[in-house]
C-alpha cells in the first residue's frame, strides 16, 4: 500500500502538506493565517479535520504553525507533534494566544516514532527559527515505501543528504533563484541566502544530485516547495533544477513544483 503526497500550500504565506497511507492521515504543518483558510485547504483536498490524525511541526515560523492551527486542532482533538526544543518557545508563541489546544506531544533528535500505519523519522536542518527546524522522513510500517522532505534549510550539512537516500518521493526546498535575489531591493536578501536562510534553485539541484549518485533507486518523482513569490518562478525553479540532473544523467526523474495558493495534485508512490 502506498503514500499519497498533496502539498495543499507551499510559501511564505503558509503550509501545510497532506501524507496519507494505511488509513492515516498526517498534516506537515499548519501555516495558513485563518481557521477557515485551513478547512479550505483541506476540503480541496477531500479532507476535513476530523479525518487528520496529527499534525506535525517542522518549526515555529508563523507560516508553518499559528494560533489558528491549534484551535483547529483544539476543536477536533488532533495532536500536536513538535520537537522537545521547541515546546517552550510553542507554548509562549502560539499556546498563550489560545484558550486551548489538543494534545501536545513531543519527540526527540532522530527518535523514530509511529503514527497509526506511518513510521515517521524527524531530522534536523539549519534554519534560522528559534529552537530547532525538523525535516521528515516517512515509511511504511515494512519500510518498503519512503517520502522524505524538508522545506526550511540554508545549506547542505555534511550528512543531510543522506536523509534523502532510497526515497520513493522528495519534497525539497527550492526558495529562490540566485539572480533575482541579488537584483532584489528586500532588505532580508541577505538573511535568505544565508547558511540559516533557503536553499536556492542551484542548491537544490545539487544536492539532489548528490542523494541520487549516492541512492540504490531514483525517486518516482521531486516537488520543489516553499517557492519564493519575489525571488522565483516555477518554470525558473523547474528549469534550473532539471538542467543540472540533466548534466549529471539523471535528466529521467521527473521534477514539478508546489503551488503557493492552491492544492498541487496528489502524489501517489
Amino acid at each position: 500500500m502506498g503514500f499519497h503526497v498533496t502539498p495543499l500550500r507551499s510559501g511564505s504565506s503558509g503550509n501545510l502538506t497532506l501524507v496519507e497511507h494505511a488509513g492515516t492521515v498526517l498534516l506537515v504543518d499548519a501555516g495558513l493565517p485563518s481557521r477557515r483558510g485551513l478547512s479550505t485547504a483541506l476540503s480541496e483536498a477531500g479532507c476535513g479535520w476530523d479525518d487528520v490524525d496529527a499534525v506535525l511541526v517542522s518549526h515555529l515560523h508563523s507560516d508553518h504553525v499559528n494560533s489558528s492551527a491549534v484551535a483547529c486542532c483544539a476543536r477536533y482533538e488532533v495532536p500536536i507533534h513538535l520537537h522537545r526544543r521547541n515546546l517552550d518557545g510553542f507554548s509562549r508563541k502560539v499556546l498563550s494566544r489560545c484558550p486551548g489546544s489538543g494534545p501536545v506531544r513531543t519527540f526527540a533528535d532522530d527518535e523514530t516514532f509511529s503514527i497509526g500505519g506511518i513510521e515517521v523519522q524527524p531530522f534536523r536542518v539549519p534554519h534560522d527559527a528559534r529552537g530547532v527546524t525538523c525535516g521528515f522522513a516517512f515509511t511504511s510500517a515494512t519500510r518498503d515505501v519512503r517520502v522524505s522532505m524538508a522545506t526550511d534549510l540554508g545549506q547542505n550539512e555534511n550528512g543531510l543528504f543522506e536523509r534523502f537516500l532510497d526515497s520513493d518521493l522528495i519534497l525539497i526546498e527550492a526558495n529562490y533563484d540566485e539572480e533575482m535575489l541579488n537584483r532584489s531591493p528586500r532588505h532580508d536578501r541577505g538573511r535568505v541566502g544565508s547558511n540559516v536562510g533557503h536553499f536556492s534553485n542551484t542548491q537544490a539541484g545539487k544536492f539532489l544530485v548528490r542523494v541520487l549518485q549516492e541512492s540504490r533507486k531514483a525517486p518516482q518523482a521531486v516537488i520543489l516547495c516553499h517557492l519564493s513569490a519575489d525571488h522565483n518562478t516555477p518554470e525558473q525553479a523547474r528549469r534550473t533544477v532539471r538542467q543540472i540532473l540533466t548534466d549529471h544523467r539523471f535528466g529521467d526523474v521527473p521534477v514539478h513544483t508546489a503551488r503557493r495558493d492552491a492544492p498541487s495534485r496528489k502524489f501517489t508512490v
